[in-house]
């Protein structure tokens, strides 16, 4: 088995007594014991693999090493497996993975000629990443397509979340009225390779719905906390509230919802402050989010 992919697989074992005391060791003790890391044996079950340059496993690798997984041979030896989140990868044989009947997640990095047709017979698959450093072939793509056609969240084909925000610029505003129309406007599923990352995937997903006008139009208040919504926890699953990425940094198209009589944000003080005279002009209550 590749390296890293061991690693990967114990870097996602949450519940091997092993693996955690490991953790625990500093960069330098982890260096310095990475044959005995490498040792370590992946307990039978294990149904996740995760592989970034900020896995907890990374420090271990010797200096200079590299540390891409090439190969996913061997991971056939663990058929629960449902969730491969591979950042760091370039595989150009995607075979084994047809060995794995339960894999629901797959973020996996692919050279632009690799064929892709495997993740046809992985029948379970709800959501897709293929990263390539180049542009794939027109045979990948045909693949792509024939999984988002059945259902299949494929990243690639997501847009950018800020284009997608329409008619609001900023993004989380957008999700923040989401949040208010949730139980009016059908949102998709989520699902997530981290639930302890921001996942702009999952922002994307969300930014795609459309909002018709006759539902912006029963928006009469709008609160937003900066995070801890539901439709926050559809993005970053595990959001533990000490960081701002869930923050509304402009009002630009909040003029969309033509019945708005009051709007609590917090933080208020990052909002421009010409944004906010031109809503209190329109007699909005202005506020901060209590």
């Amino acid at each position: 088995m590749d390296p890293c992919l061991h690693l990967a697989l114990l870097e996602a074992d949450y519940l091997n007594d092993a693996v955690a005391k490991i953790r625990e060791r500093s960069v330098e003790e982890l260096k310095a014991r990475y044959a005995e890391v490498l040792a370590l044996e992946v307990l039978a079950g294990a149904d996740q693999a995760s592989w970034t340059d900020e896995a907890d496993l990374w420090d271990a690798l010797p200096d200079g090493a590299d540390g891409t997984i090439r190969s996913l041979t061997g991971i056939e030896g663990f058929p629960e497996v449902n969730n491969l989140y591979l950042r760091e990868s370039e595989v150009s044989d995607l075979g084994p993975l047809t060995a794995l009947p339960a894999l629901e997640l797959l973020w996996v990095g692919v050279p632009p000629d690799a064929d892709l047709t495997p993740l046809l017979a992985c029948d379970q698959l709800k959501r897709v990443h293929i990263g390539c450093a180049a542009v794939l072939r027109p045979a990948g793509h045909e693949v792509l397509a024939a999984l988002a056609a059945r259902g299949v969240q494929v990243d690639n084909f997501l847009p950018d979340p800020v284009k997608a925000a329409a008619p609001f610029s900023d993004p989380i505003l957008k999700l923040a009225v989401l949040d208010r129309l949730m139980g009016s406007v059908e949102l998709p599923p989520t699902y997530f390779f981290d639930g302890f990352e921001f996942d702009e995937g999952n922002l994307a997903r969300l930014m795609t719905v459309v909002i018709p006008q006759a539902a912006l139009d029963t928006v009469e208040s709008l609160s937003w906390l900066g995070g801890g919504h539901d439709t926050a926890h559809m993005v970053w699953e595990q959001w533990d509230g000490e960081s701002d990425e869930f923050r509304i940094r402009s009002l630009a198209g909040v003029e969309a919802l033509r019945n708005l009589r009051e709007l609590k944000i917090t933080p208020l003080a990052v909002l421009p402050e010409h944004q906010i005279a031109q809503l209190r002009a329109r007699g909005v209550t202005v506020s901060e989010a209590d």
